[in-house]
This record gives C-alpha cells, sequence and structure tokens, in this order.
C-alpha cells in the first residue's frame, strides 16, 4: 500500500472526525472526492474499500458520499442475554401481558414462536 494512500486516508478519517464523525453520519462531496483521489494518483473507491477494511462505512448518494461506523451485527446469544435481562426487569403486570399477549395469538403465529423459542434454546 502506498504512503500517498494511507496518507489520503487518514485526511479523510481527521475530516471526518472534525465534523463530528463517529457520533455523527458526515457527508462529504462525491464529486469533489473523487477529484482529489484522482490529482492523487488513487482511485477514490479503493480509499472507500480501505476505509470500510478499518470499520468506517459509506454509502454514495447522487451527490455526496456518507461515512457511518460500520455496525457489529449482535451474536445470537446477546440476543438472548438482552431478551432475558428485558423479562427480568419487567414488572408482573408487563410480564402478564404478555403472556396475555401470546394466549391472544392465532395458533400457527404461536406455533411459529414457540419453535423459535425452542431453537434458540430459550424453551
Amino acid at each position: 500500500m502506498s504512503q500517498i494512500l494511507i496518507d489520503f486516508k487518514e485526511q479523510v478519517l481527521k475530516n471526518l472526525a472534525n465534523h463530528g464523525y463517529p457520533e455523527k453520519r458526515i457527508s462529504f462531496p462525491l464529486e469533489k472526492m473523487y477529484e482529489v483521489a484522482d490529482n492523487k494518483g488513487l482511485s477514490f473507491n479503493k480509499v472507500l474499500e480501505l476505509l470500510k477494511e478499518e470499520g468506517h462505512d459509506s454509502e454514495l448518494a447522487v451527490d455526496k458520499v456518507i461515512f457511518f461506523p460500520v455496525q457489529a451485527q449482535p451474536s445470537e446469544q446477546d440476543i438472548i442475554a438482552q431478551a432475558q435481562d428485558a423479562m427480568a426487569n419487567m414488572s408482573p403486570e408487563q410480564l402478564e401481558s404478555i403472556q396475555e399477549m401470546i394466549l391472544g395469538m392465532n395458533p400457527e403465529d404461536r406455533d411459529a414462536l414457540l419453535k423459535k423459542g425452542k431453537d434458540l434454546g430459550l424453551v
């Protein structure tokens, strides 16, 4: 990887940080970004790929490129733990309401929910 590419990537990250990234999604003019990269003898698409590998995703719109952090996908265990935590913090009335909702489901939906619970090891 060339030093020019590394320097350009670092400059993009610095400019993003100056505008509130990663807390905010930041956009830059798309045509300008391609021009600057081209003037340095670089492919802006290669810069975007490199940034994505480092956890900085982007989306190309008609006239801008929007940067945002790559979202980590929660694991199945994380989802189960969150659900268990949520249920542990529910009041008896909330738990009863959920139970009534499940009992009020049509049989097909209730069976599908029960199957999903079994698949996840909850039931």
